[in-house]
């Protein structure tokens, strides 16, 4: 009889452990899942936290570029009615990448996704983001950037100063 006492416990146990597992990951990502508001590029909100696309850099939301003929147009606007379009409607899905530590503008880096789509691929192979050379080789889209370049997509359609040095110019930040 005790023994079977015990093997209840335990299967008990076991079972509020598993549950608990089960459980946890849910809470953790549904603060990381909804709709997004697009506030630049590579920068979302969903709900209250800003999440800032790792592996990317993307035209700022006021930056202009210049088309062949130097006629500047607006491409940052683009980029974002761009990304807005594509997520139109759709939940997104942010895993955090590298810690809960935010970065200079108060974002959490992540990687995003809605459905398959990952946010920051779909940037960079439709020209509107460059690809940071130094990104973990799984998310690394340089070899992206070389085709949308190539293809004369987005951004890449004409000239245009690298997001960096442009936000340098305006805000001293990189």
């Amino acid at each position: 009889m005790r023994m079977i006492v015990s093997l209840k416990y335990a299967v008990m146990a076991l079972a509020v452990i598993a549950g608990g597992l089960a459980v946890a990951p849910v809470f953790e990502t549904d603060h990381h899942r909804g709709p997004a508001a697009v506030i630049d590029a590579d920068t979302l909100q969903i709900n209250d936290t800003r999440y800032r696309l790792y592996g990317v850099d993307a035209v700022e939301a006021n930056q202009m570029c210049r088309k062949p003929d130097g006629t500047p147009w607006p491409c940052g606007r683009q980029a974002i009615d761009a990304l807005s379009g594509m997520l139109k409607g759709r939940e997104v899905v942010c895993e955090i990448w590298q810690g809960d530590h935010p970065d200079a503008y108060d974002r959490l880096i992540a990687i995003c996704h809605a459905g398959a789509d990952d946010l920051a691929e779909w940037l960079v192979k439709n020209g509107w983001a460059v690809a940071d050379p130094d990104a973990n080789r799984l998310y690394n889209y340089t070899a992206m950037e070389g085709t949308a370049k190539f293809l004369g997509k987005g951004i890449w359609s004409g000239g245009f100063d690298q997001p960096q040095d442009w936000r340098a110019t305006r805000t001293g930040k990189e």
